[in-house]
């Protein structure tokens, strides 16, 4: 009796593990008829939406997804991208989460700080992070903070001995409050350096202009979204938050950082490993979730996509699965208070 129930409770244990991983098992298991999904999506039109103008690394990522996504999904319908910019990220996944069809026939590429922006709270907050349907994450993320070219400061030094060299603080110019980039110039600014920070330039290109009509001094970006600015422009990575390769001689950012801003850099470069993370919205039917979640991970895996990302000098493939996703969200929810609200907007 008792070899019995611990040949038992080992089963229950592995059954709960498998789909506690959020892995093949469960996708799979759902997945194996999935004739209703394809009668669902057969001849419908399904949209990615993205956060942000057109332009910059969202755009380039939600397109992508959107050209080939549709060949793995059941029924194969067609794709389209819509561009919902505004507020950081903050209209598009709004809308996601309140006003977007829970039927599987939308998803969105959000600001990857949304889960940030969620603990910092606030009225303009109106979704859950870990209600939505995750769909996995194409590539992780390296944060770099940017000067422009026509600008003396090469490095984290220079920043700090910017207000003493030219008598004003050095601006960076960010698109919303709840953006990453404006938390991570706040988290200089907290920290010492000469920093001000100039909202509402929406999308990279916004942002690159700002830099050389001189109405800012820099910006924060993703490695793989600054490639043009750095490549076409001049620009120059003055600091990071990551470790791309590239950019391996470069100082990360938590060099500068001391005491409960250090906690913060470690929680945001974790979340940097679900860099580009796509969802669903709420209460979409566990087998059309499924199906989603497979056809993307056979997105990331498509050689012609794959290319493509080359080809445009954007990471591709360090795929993180819906699991993994989750998991790094529960950690941050899980942070101190103390650090997460190091991370405030308060003026």
């Amino acid at each position: 009796m008792g070899r019995t129930t611990n040949r038992f409770t080992g089963f229950l244990f592995a059954m709960m593990v498998l789909v506690a991983g959020g892995g093949a098992f469960s996708s799979s298991a759902l997945a194996q008829d999935d004739s209703a999904v394809a009668d669902f999506y057969e001849g419908k039109t399904v949209s990615v939406v993205i956060r942000s103008t057109p332009g910059g690394g969202y755009d380039f990522y939600g397109r992508l997804v959107a050209r080939h996504i549709g060949q793995y999904i059941p029924g194969n319908p067609n794709v389209i991208a819509v561009n919902r910019p505004g507020a950081g990220g903050l209209v598009a996944t709004n809308y996601m989460f309140n006003r977007a069809p829970k039927d599987g026939t939308e998803f969105l590429i959000p600001a990857r700080e949304l889960a940030v922006s969620e603990r910092l709270g606030g009225d303009e907050i109106r979704y859950k992070t870990l209600e939505f349907g995750p769909l996995g994450s194409v590539s992780k993320s390296t944060r770099v903070w940017l000067a422009g070219p026509n600008s003396d400061v090469n490095n984290l030094e220079d920043l700090m001995n910017y207000r003493k060299k030219h008598g004003r603080d050095f601006s960076f110019a960010v698109s919303g409050r709840s953006a990453g980039s404006y938390q991570l110039a706040l988290m200089l600014q907290e920290s010492g350096y000469p920093v001000k920070i100039i909202t509402g330039y929406e999308g990279t290109s916004d942002q690159t202009l700002a830099v050389l009509r001189d109405e800012a001094q820099g910006t924060i970006n993703t490695y793989g979204s600054a490639i043009d600015q750095i490549n076409d422009e001049g620009f120059k990575v003055i600091a990071k938050l990551g470790d791309h390769p590239a950019i391996a001689d470069v100082d990360n950012v938590k060099l500068a950082l001391t005491g409960k801003w250090l906690q913060v850099a470690d929680v945001l470069e974790g979340q940097m490993l679900v860099g580009r993370p796509f969802f669903t919205a709420p209460g979409v039917p566990a087998d059309r979730l499924a199906a989603l979640q497979e056809a993307f991970h056979k997105v990331v895996q498509d050689p012609q996509a794959k290319e493509e990302a080359e080809r445009a000098g954007r990471p591709w493939g360090d795929y993180a699965s819906p699991a993994e996703m989750t998991n790094a969200y529960e950690k941050l929810f899980a942070a101190p208070d103390e650090v997460v609200e190091l991370l405030g907007t308060d003026d």
